[in-house]
Order: structure tokens, then C-alpha cells, then sequence
């Protein structure tokens, strides 16, 4: 069978001013860890206080400014129209010669903002939060983080695919929000239990 034609699949949604309460990051990530130290039995207040200031300070800046840099992102005609850019791109105009990325391109790109090396360092604020400094050797840390990321990256791959389909595909840009936020918590639930068990 051959493939579905790129004009049927979901079309982007017109770029629309989103507000973002500020005060999300500061409860969503300490919320969804915290929600996983309770299935373990275990609660870490330190934990809890240093994933508030890096949600609030940290990935409240970078994680809007990565999903809006994707939905406002235009390659050039030529661009466009090269291998793999002509599977991940649509007309962004019908009477221009403007691409921008499909759900296909914007799905991928969130996924790759969530990569090993996000998931490695998430899981060094938790280790720095849970572990007396003197104790933590880098040299030897960060390779077992990594690989720790790694892992977790490779098991909730299924769980990031069909979410990041349903904020990318089905829900309007001014909903995406809100479904990131779902999605960073149950990812926030995953990559603690990833931290406990890998």
C-alpha cells in the first residue's frame, strides 16, 4: 500500500499566543518526582526543593523557547523539498513558497529535546540532591548516569512516542501547553523511578 499523501495528514495549527502560568515548572517537576518517592517509600525534601528552582529557573526557559523555536521554524524551499526535510516539512502558506515543520518534524524535535543528555542531567540534579557531595566521584558518576539515561530514554520511548503524537498531532498549538505539562509530569514520574531501578 502505498503511502498516505503528506496534504491528508494533520495540518499545524497557526501560531497563537500561548499564556504560560509561571508558576508551573516551580510544582510540575517536584510534583511528578515526588509522586514516584512515594511509590518507592522514600521522600527527599532536598530533592523535592532542588527540582522546584531548576524547574522554575531552568526549564521554564528553555523548554517553551525549544517548542516555539519548532513550530516557528522555516527551512527553505530547497530544503524542504530534500530527503528527509520533504517528509518532515508542509507548506506553511498555499499561496507562498514557506515550509514549516508537520507533526511528523515537531513530534521528532520534541523528542530529541528529551534526549539521554536532557534525562543525564536531570538525573544529576537528583543524585546531587540525594547524595552528600563528598561522596560523588564524576569521573566515575557521569558514565553511570549516562548510561542510566540511556536506559531510560530507550524504556519510555513507547510512552514519549504516543505522547508526543497526541500534543503534535491532535491537540491545537494553544492546548500544547497544557499537554506538555501532563507529559513532563508523567515523564518526571518515569525518569525518578529510572533513577531507582537502572
Amino acid at each position: 500500500m502505498s503511502p498516505a499523501p503528506m496534504s491528508s495528514m494533520p495540518k499545524a495549527s497557526a501560531p497563537v499566543s500561548v499564556a504560560q502560568p509561571r508558576w508551573i515548572p516551580w510544582v510540575l517537576y517536584p510534583a511528578g518526582d515526588g509522586i514516584a518517592q512515594l511509590i518507592l517509600g522514600e521522600v527527599s525534601i532536598t530533592r523535592l526543593l532542588a527540582l522546584a528552582l531548576v524547574g522554575g529557573l531552568v526549564y521554564q526557559a528553555e523548554t517553551p523557547r525549544w517548542f516555539r523555536w519548532l513550530d516557528q521554524w522555516r527551512p527553505s524551499p530547497a530544503m524542504a523539498q530534500q530527503w528527509p526535510w520533504r517528509w518532515l516539512t508542509q507548506s506553511a502558506h498555499p499561496h507562498q513558497a514557506q515550509y514549516r515543520l508537520n507533526w511528523i518534524g515537531r513530534m521528532l524535535g520534541s523528542m530529541s529535546f528529551f534526549s539521554p543528555p536532557w534525562i543525564m542531567r536531570h538525573m544529576l540534579i537528583l543524585k546531587l540532591s540525594t547524595t552528600p557531595w563528598h561522596q560523588i566521584v564524576l569521573a566515575s558518576a557521569l558514565p553511570d548516569l549516562w548510561l542510566v539515561a540511556c536506559k531510560s530514554f530507550l524504556t519510555n520511548l513507547p510512552i514519549s512516542i504516543v505522547g508526543n503524537y497526541i500534543i503534535q498531532a491532535r491537540l491545537p498549538l494553544q492546548y500544547r501547553f497544557w499537554g506538555s505539562i501532563c507529559m513532563s509530569g508523567i515523564m518526571g514520574i518515569a525518569f525518578a523511578l529510572a533513577y531507582r531501578f537502572f
